[in-house]
């Protein structure tokens, strides 16, 4: 059991270690930061809204997302419909999380089991070691 509790500690602080690792070069005195995104880069990452739904991509479409503290993580909940001509086993997704600067706060991979076409689920995960208030923007991709 305690060595559980340390490995989950010890991936913690790696994935901190990370973040302010990136964080730093961006702080970097003399190094010159990448070029903000164009709105029409903005306009391509948040898709119309069709019947509620946002279009991520191959055929799936997500709604009331919302990102709920969990402890010292965030449970990141929603409903995804399958529009596409394919019955998914599991689909994968990357779920993208920027803060206020439009900084990569956290990428990570997610699976929702079952997805029938023409169908619409409810799905959740949890994030480790994140905190809602650093989420400023959220980019949801299928993963092929």
């Amino acid at each position: 059991m305690l060595e559980i509790v340390i490995s989950n500690l010890v991936s913690r602080v790696e994935a901190l270690e990370k973040r302010v690792n990136a964080l730093e070069k961006n702080l970097t005195p003399g190094v010159s930061k990448a070029p903000k995104s164009a709105p029409a880069n903005k306009e391509l990452l948040k898709p119309p809204l069709k019947d509620g739904f946002e279009d991520i991509g191959s055929g799936f479409f997500v709604k009331n997302v919302r990102f709920d503290q969990f402890g010292s993580n965030v449970l990141f909940t929603g409903e995804i419909a399958n529009r596409s001509e394919k019955n998914y086993r599991f689909a994968k997704f990357t779920l993208e999380i920027y803060d206020d600067r439009d900084l990569l706060v956290k990428k990570e991979e997610f699976t929702i089991p079952d997805i029938p076409k023409d169908s619409t689920k409810p799905f959740e995960a949890m994030l480790i070691g994140i905190e809602t208030g650093l989420i400023n923007k959220y980019v949801i991709k299928t993963t092929e």
